[in-house]
């Protein structure tokens, strides 16, 4: 099963999103990183699925770090949270290896079903009824 690594300094917002993908979303493991330095150790010692990281961080952007951990893990899959989401921002960030850019101003149950479609974790047959894919 797939491990996710959340990596935001704000440590309500890394609880929100643990709770999201908490929910019988098919996930194995959830570990969380305040800064990058601690983000980068626990990619080379545990080499998550996915990575969720804010693009604000205090010691560097999502960018800089999304380059560091696919240099440690090149098939990694990189989801980057902003609160001022733009179009040449996602091009950007397409531009350095990042899977997919979010607002964290939208639903991040989009977050989620995303995750799911690119670590390949289908969805139960009880929650298929409540919310199709």
């Amino acid at each position: 099963m797939p491990t996710v690594l959340i990596i935001d300094d704000d440590k309500a917002f890394r609880n929100q999103l643990h709770a999201l993908f908490d929910h019988s979303s098919g996930f194995d493991a959830f570990v969380e990183a305040g800064n990058s330095a601690e983000a980068l150790k626990k990619t080379e010692r545990l080499l998550p699925t996915l990575v969720v990281l804010n693009y604000s961080l205090p010691d560097l952007n999502g960018l800089e770090l999304a380059q560091k951990l696919k240099a440690i893990a090149p098939e990694l899959q990189v989801f980057m949270l902003t609160t001022h989401y733009s179009v040449e921002m996602e091009k950007k960030a397409l531009s350095y290896g990042i899977t997919a850019v979010f607002s964290k101003l939208d639903d991040l149950a989009t977050l989620v079903a995303n995750a799911r479609a690119v670590c390949g974790i289908e969805w139960p047959a009880d929650i298929l009824r409540v919310f199709p894919p």
